[in-house]
């Protein structure tokens, strides 16, 4: 099997150098509309899944948002703690829409974020995801992280050369940081995981009050509808 070979020198040194310029360059121009996620980011012309990975009904009445670092060993927790108890609890029933977005910490995260999701599917964008948080010490603390990265991507069809494609383009790395940006200018987001919860950011606040929140809102808005 071909190894990334320079993949751990050569593009650790291209996300060295572009993470910071990319930071400093991609404010939203005056034109773009702040309200709308997918048109305050770029989106890259390459196949992939770009913007919210939502899980559940677009239609559902509440929303909860998370920002999340695929580097933070505390949204590593939120992932497996908390999220299979919200699909279980609310997102299955089609009460509650939750979206994952990107908020990128260092250049590992970014390459994570970037590689899971230049994938075919949303399926894959999320399974990708779930694996790199679950696996998150073995590969961020590997001798080579990229291509312990590029091991878990290979189980979503996706090559080395084509990971270190992806990883690399600049475009990719764009949407991501603005992603990122988007969090701190309409959410004041500065730590991870950080959760919006209809509109209204906060810290996670632990699963049996974040549920208590979620109830409250449901009942809040059945009320109002009747």
């Amino acid at each position: 099997m071909k190894k990334l070979g320079n993949l751990k020198s050569a593009v650790a040194a291209i996300l060295v150098g572009a993470f910071l310029p990319i930071v400093a360059s991609a404010q939203p121009s005056a034109d773009q509309q702040p309200g709308v996620q997918e048109q305050a980011i770029t989106i890259p012309a390459r196949p992939g899944i770009w913007g919210d990975i939502v899980y559940g009904s677009a239609d559902a009445p509440i929303e909860l948002i998370e920002y999340g670092s695929l580097t933070c060993p505390a949204c590593a927790n939120f992932a497996a703690t908390a999220v299979p108890r919200l699909l279980e609890d609310f997102v299955n029933s089609g009460q509650l829409k939750f979206v994952f977005r990107n908020f990128v910490r260092d250049r590992y995260d970014l390459a994570a974020a970037s590689a899971s999701r230049c994938v075919a599917t949303e399926a894959d964008a999320k399974a990708a995801l779930d694996d790199l948080f679950k696996q998150q010490k073995t590969w961020l603390g590997s001798d080579n992280p990229y291509q312990a990265m590029a091991d878990i991507m290979g189980r979503y069809g996706m090559t080395q050369d084509e990971m270190g494609q992806c990883i690399s383009d600049q475009d990719v790395q764009r949407h991501i940081i603005e992603m990122r940006q988007y969090g701190q200018e309409q959410f004041e987001v500065s730590a991870t995981p950080t959760l919006v919860l209809d509109g209204v950011p906060m810290s996670f606040p632990g699963y049996d009050r974040l549920k208590l929140r979620i109830e409250t809102l449901i009942s809040t808005k059945e009320l109002t509808a009747n």
